[in-house]
């Protein structure tokens, strides 16, 4: 009769940590008498027994298979049982500690969409904030991890966070870029007057030489013809004169497709990333 107490260590495959499953042996082997002579076999009914209430605060034992094995030497054969522990990482402190964070992080990015590009300081703030805060949630993740030369899947995670709140930040810079290019515009003071609201304006030497006098002199015009009329169409009459240039309404373009292109993105990532982490 001999009672053992004994702590075992179990190699680990971490490619899909933290919701991978490992299987983790134990082997009793006979050391000096051969299998002629010791022939080692596991009970019929209930051959590994666990102890009760015994918890792991990672893992959940999924089921125990115990098996017999042979070891083969240069001086003989020798007996041994092999038991095989299945377990499931417990993924609930995880998806608190990892996953929410960083998602809520991801979608926080995604509010500048909504800002206006003049709004400079706070979309910077909020994309260097989220950038900085995404960063630090992976350093604290991987210090509590073993060094492992593989890529996890923690690892694919967190960097497709970083890239898309990166990629917010590169987007509010192009847009910024883009409503503030200047539009490249030729006067030439020798060519004919341009038509103003479908009639040709006569330009005299008395009259200013510039097409915002002359707008409003329209739009005045048009408030002492319509005097009956409702002040909004005349408001309108005297807006509609005023346009944004293209490379303006090109950056407002930009910003309305990032509200719906990067939250379909991030959504189809995380569909093909569950569906073959979790397979």
């Amino acid at each position: 009769m001999l009672r053992l107490k004994l702590t075992f260590s179990c190699m680990m495959d971490l490619s899909k940590f933290p919701l991978d499953s490992q299987v983790c042996t134990m082997e009793v082997a006979s050391f000096s008498k051969t299998i002629e002579e010791l022939s080692l076999e596991w009970k019929t009914m209930n051959p590994v027994i666990m102890g009760k209430g015994l918890r792991m605060p990672q893992f959940e034992i999924v089921k125990i298979a115990a098996s017999d094995c042979q070891e083969s030497f240069q001086i003989g054969n020798y007996s041994c049982l092999v038991a095989e522990f299945h377990l499931s990482r417990s993924v609930g402190f995880h998806l608190v500690q990892s996953y929410l964070p960083t998602i809520l992080i991801v979608v926080i990015s995604w509010v500048s969409f909504w800002m206006d590009v003049d709004s400079v300081p706070g979309r910077t703030t909020l994309g260097v904030t989220t950038l900085l805060a995404v960063s630090s949630q992976s350093s604290g993740i991987q210090s509590g991890l073993p060094q492992v030369s593989y890529v996890k899947a923690i690892d694919v995670w967190m960097g497709t966070c970083t890239a898309f709140v990166f990629c917010a930040l590169l987007e509010f810079t192009f847009v910024n870029y883009m409503w503030r290019k200047q539009p490249v515009e030729v006067f030439d003071k020798k060519k004919s007057p341009e038509a103003v609201n479908g009639k040709a304006v006569d330009q005299s030497p008395e009259e200013p030489d510039s097409a915002v006098a002359v707008t409003v002199k329209k739009c005045a015009r048009a408030d002492d013809s319509m005097l009956g009329c409702e002040p909004r169409t005349t408001h309108n009459m005297c807006a509609g004169s005023e346009t944004l240039p293209k490379n303006k309404i090109r950056a407002r373009r930009i910003d309305e497709l990032s509200r719906f292109c990067f939250p379909l993105t991030f959504a189809v990532f995380n569909l093909f990333y569950w569906s073959y982490y979790l397979s």
